[in-house]
């Protein structure tokens, strides 16, 4: 390879404050179709829909319609589908029984609360009222106007099943996985939704008028051996006696693992493919890694989890929330003999980037960390958002501001707190990422003159995501050398 293709596929610019210099870092580039490449390039189906009595479904992987029978051991076949247009009702979340009688539609009650089914009768001065407290990302009326057919939202798993007026749920669809993405299509109690769990990617599932549950169509059937270990929900309790639940996938032989924790929350159980996140390239490398449901309240928790799960944690200092909930579930794979206590690393993006920001000045149990496109300053990020009409901050603070809460924004804000870190940290943002690379940097600037021990990467002309599969291994890459060159943490 040239030098000038080279740097065509690597335009990564390492930045050092410390000592006002620029160094230009070629990173190894993997080149070829090697699967840790292949299955950031999976695509799931989308778009799903019957036909009028239920005997075919047409959906979309990019931009090539099929369609399948919807009979046993039928195979999809390639098809020339044109949807029918949708008017504004028909795209908005409202749908009307099969009777006629109610109306029923996706709300919150709140802002920040969970998405929650809501019905209408249509009797005059009667209010709507919720199904079930249980939140709902989406429905379709049931043939018989006395039910509903939902995905629905429990932990680490989001169920399909029948959701009766009277709040009893039934279950259909089988074990832990994410389904919310490709939606829910029904036609006379046919149904079909999309599932992505730890061996299939967009795989389609369906429900037919006898109750049976089956595959229809498995778009992906590669990714089940590009998994290279073991995955399962795991449960643990907290200090206060909380259950919590989270997503572990480690080697499919051995123990007392080195342990990447990612603190996202609310990825449920899916396919780990994502190179930001924690993923099997950790695995494949002999890593354990491990996604928490915790409850910190910039993730939103009772949107993601619902109000059971949020319980008593909204009254509590939101960093002892996250601390605790993060903590204990590692702490209980530690017991386990699943994690070496030494070797405990962070690695995420976004939300779970901000959460590592904010653990990393209440513990140092971590041996190095590596946090991409996080939010570090809550205080000025309100500052930068509120006069555009953005109030997310105050929506999950339970509306409070920095005119009668600054202590509050300062405390889950780390650049207030760069002197608290002394864990090895690898700040990764991309220079096109608006609303959060000077951030990044300022953070890195108070990070240097704490003397916290970072580093910072600007990926060149990335935003706030990884463009391309290769960038994404490099990541990944750059991640795990991170880790392994770390020195354990101070006793």
């Amino acid at each position: 390879m040239t030098e000038p293709a080279a740097r065509q596929l690597l335009p990564w610019l390492r930045l050092t404050y410390g000592k006002l210099a620029l160094t230009l870092t070629l990173l190894p580039v993997f080149c070829g179709a090697q699967p840790e490449i292949q299955m950031q390039r999976l695509i799931a189906p989308r778009l799903l829909e019957f036909s009028q009595d239920g005997s075919r479904l047409w959906y979309k992987v990019g931009t090539q319609w099929w369609e399948v029978s919807t009979a046993p051991n039928s195979k999809p076949k390639h098809a020339h589908h044109t949807p029918p247009p949708q008017d504004a009702a028909a795209r908005s979340s409202e749908k009307n029984s099969p009777d006629g009688k109610r109306v029923a539609y996706l709300g919150a009650e709140r802002p920040a609360g969970p998405s929650l089914l809501m019905l209408a009768t249509g009797e005059p001065g009667a209010a709507a009222k919720p199904v079930s407290r249980m939140p709902v990302s989406a429905f379709q009326w049931a043939a018989d106007s006395s039910s509903l057919w939902v995905i629905g939202i429990d932990g680490a798993d989001e169920p399909v099943g029948r959701l009766h007026l009277d709040g009893r749920f039934e279950v259909v669809s089988k074990g832990p996985a994410l389904r919310w993405q490709g939606g829910l299509a029904a036609a006379k109690d046919m149904l079909a939704w999309l599932e992505t769990d730890e061996r299939h990617f967009g795989t389609i599932w369906i429900r037919d008028r006898s109750g049976a549950v089956r595959v229809l169509a498995e778009p992906n059937p590669e990714a089940a051996e590009w998994n290279p270990g073991t995955q399962e929900v795991v449960r643990w309790h907290n200090a206060h006696g909380e259950e919590l639940v989270g997503v572990l996938a480690k080697p499919s032989t051995g123990d007392h693992f080195p342990l990447v924790v990612d603190p996202y929350s609310g990825w449920r159980n899916r396919y780990l493919n994502i190179p930001v996140l924690g993923n099997y390239m950790f695995v494949q490398e002999g890593f354990a890694v491990f996604f928490p449901d915790h409850r910190a309240v910039h993730g939103f928790p009772e949107n993601a989890f619902g109000e059971a799960y949020i319980g008593a944690s909204k009254d509590r200092d939101p960093l002892d929330v996250l601390t605790d909930d993060v903590m204990s579930g590692v702490n209980e794979l530690i017991r386990r003999g699943v994690a070496d206590a030494d070797r405990l690393f962070l690695h995420s993006t976004s939300t779970g980037a901000s959460a590592i920001g904010q653990l990393l000045t209440q513990t140092r149990a971590f041996r190095a960390a590596v946090a991409h496109g996080g939010v570090y300053d809550w205080l000025g990020h309100y500052q930068m958002r509120h006069p555009l009409g953005d109030e997310t901050i105050p929506g999950f603070l339970g509306g409070r501001t920095p005119a009668d809460s600054l202590d509050l924004y300062r405390r889950i804000s780390p650049i207030y707190q760069a002197d608290r870190i002394k864990t090895p940290l690898l700040l990764v943002i991309g220079d096109k990422d608006e609303t959060r690379y000077d951030e990044n940097l300022r953070f890195y600037e108070a990070l240097q003159k704490s003397g916290s021990p970072a580093r910072l990467v600007v990926y060149k002309g990335e935003g706030h995501g990884i463009s391309n599969a290769e960038a994404g291994v490099k990541h990944v890459r750059q991640s795990i050398d991170f880790f392994r060159s770390a020195p354990p943490p101070a006793k």
